[in-house]
């Protein structure tokens, strides 16, 4: 997956969120995804490396609104 796919899929999995909280998390992952790239990764490495879409939107929802 690449690092626009990435973040095309997280945004709409935050699609229920306020747009600045999304659009903080997106610039957060993008960060981590450039910071591995430079370490050397691949485009596709780096973003394996940060998880999976779903995992990382349902724990920033559950964070956002607690049970």
């Amino acid at each position: 997956m690449t690092k626009l796919s990435f973040l095309f899929a997280l945004r709409n999995k935050l699609s229920e969120l306020p747009p600045d909280e999304v659009e903080e998390h997106l610039r957060f992952y993008s960060e981590i995804i450039e910071d591995r790239m430079e370490e050397g990764l691949s485009e596709e490495a780096a973003v394996e490396a940060v998880g999976s879409v779903e995992e990382i939107a349902a724990q920033i929802n559950a964070e956002i609104s607690p049970n």
